[in-house]
């Protein structure tokens, strides 16, 4: 991917709002004002606020980057600005895929002496050169006389890890949980857990973390009827840790409360509601060497299993202003730097302002600046984004911010004042 066009700039500014905003008529010089401070400047670089800034036709945004770099600036003039909006972030969402008990409703197939079949058809994303092919993964069960719902699921959300365990690296990842409708109770009277990815031990703050439960119970890193839930196979005396009969598959979370956070169920667990919870795992991403910044999506085509089995899906969802998003733009908005394309190899490492999983809000100035002359007229177009960290309320520069250049454009768009919520 190439760098946008000369008539086609971008300028990136990563807002930090927990540095404090400027003083009004502060000069901004490099390493003189705090580490990372943006402010709206006139042309001259001294900072103006809301009161003063209606006062100047042309203003700039400048951040501090520290005494050893270069301010980063882009001017603005009130006359060329064509657009200007500003939303609140929104988390990125994985799909997330129930076959029978999905919290609410539905329940596991308890046929006997059948081949069940479980395909999950990846959905690629689209590229500038076409689609990759399809591909596919396996989940199967043979169950056999006197099967249960529990079963069922069981021997298939078995297969699902199995199979996708040796593909823990490629380009489409899936996690495999069992879903059940059984009452919840403490997994102990005092103490914390911690759940490991792809480990089958839960660790025991105490032993008096798991006195609650017995071999033969179901466990769950959190409450609620669409957490995934995990067979307990033996409990060791001493130190009260479990070990799970299918290796715990969500992220690793630690120090969750045993007497309040921790679903224990009864052993009869097979006379609830039983489902399997299938969920898209986050892609890896590098914003020097690809920025392909995707989501996991697939679909659930089922064999031999009764008609009418409750499937549910949430779908995926990118996000607004997610780490990806942000990143990419930052490092696109900086230039070739010498390089014929921007995803050359190797990769030009840059220096990067955006945090790895942080939250932002994005507030755009779009620009347009017509180029009239004797033979012709062209144009130049671009934008001014500034990513703004943290809750949507913003505080300190951010808030600043918005709030100067709601005043300056206050008489130009009918949609100021911008507020991010």
């Amino acid at each position: 991917m190439a760098l946008d066009s000369k008539n086609n700039i971008k300028s990136v500014f990563i807002v930090d709002t927990a540095v404090a905003a400027l003083a009004v008529g502060t000069q901004m010089l490099p390493g003189s004002a705090p580490l990372n401070s943006v402010s709206i400047t006139n042309v001259s670089n001294t900072v103006v606020d809301a009161a003063t800034v209606v006062n100047f036709d042309k203003i700039k945004i400048v951040k501090d980057r520290g005494a050893n770099l270069p301010l980063q600036q882009v001017t603005l003039s009130l006359s060329e600005i064509a657009a200007w909006s500003g939303v609140a972030g929104v988390a990125a969402v994985e799909q997330v895929s129930y076959l029978g008990y999905d919290g609410v409703s539905g329940n596991m197939d308890a046929t006997s002496n059948n081949f069940f079949i479980i395909k999950l058809e990846h959905l690629p994303n689209s590229f500038i050169y076409g689609k990759r092919p399809a591909n596919y993964k396996y989940g199967t069960f043979q169950s056999t006389n006197g099967s249960s719902a529990l079963i069922n699921a069981t021997g298939l959300v078995k297969s699902l890890v199995q199979n996708f365990k040796p593909n823990r690296n490629i380009d489409w990842r899936v996690f495999t949980e069992l879903t059940s409708s059984g009452a919840r109770i403490a997994a102990g009277a005092s103490g914390t857990l911690t759940f490991t990815k792809y480990s089958k031990t839960v660790i025991a703050s105490a032993v008096a973390a798991t006195n609650g439960v017995v071999v033969g119970d179901y466990i769950s890193s959190a409450t609620g009827f669409t957490s995934g839930v995990y067979k307990i196979t033996a409990i060791d005396g001493t130190s009260g840790n479990l070990t799970l009969d299918i290796a715990y598959n969500g992220n690793t979370i630690s120090g969750v409360d045993s007497t309040t956070s921790i679903a224990s169920l009864a052993a009869s667990v097979g006379g609830g509601s039983v489902g399997i919870k299938i969920t898209g795992i986050k892609q890896k991403y590098d914003v020097n060497r690809w920025r392909q910044y995707n989501k996991v999506r697939f679909n659930v085509l089922l064999e031999n299993f009764v008609a009418g089995i409750n499937v549910a899906t949430t779908g995926a969802n990118e996000g607004t202003g997610v780490y990806e998003q942000v990143a990419n733009d930052e490092y696109i908005s900086w230039g070739d730097e010498g390089q014929v394309f921007v995803d050359q190899i190797p990769p030009m490492f840059r220096e990067q302002d955006t945090v790895v999983g942080t939250q932002y809000n994005p507030v755009i100035l779009g620009w347009l600046d017509k180029l009239n002359s004797l033979i012709g007229a062209g144009e130049n177009r671009g934008s001014a984004i500034l990513y703004i960290s943290g809750a949507p309320g913003l505080t300190n520069q951010g808030l600043e911010l918005i709030e100067v250049l709601n005043e300056w454009l206050t008489n130009k768009f009918a949609n100021v004042p911008v507020t991010l919520v």
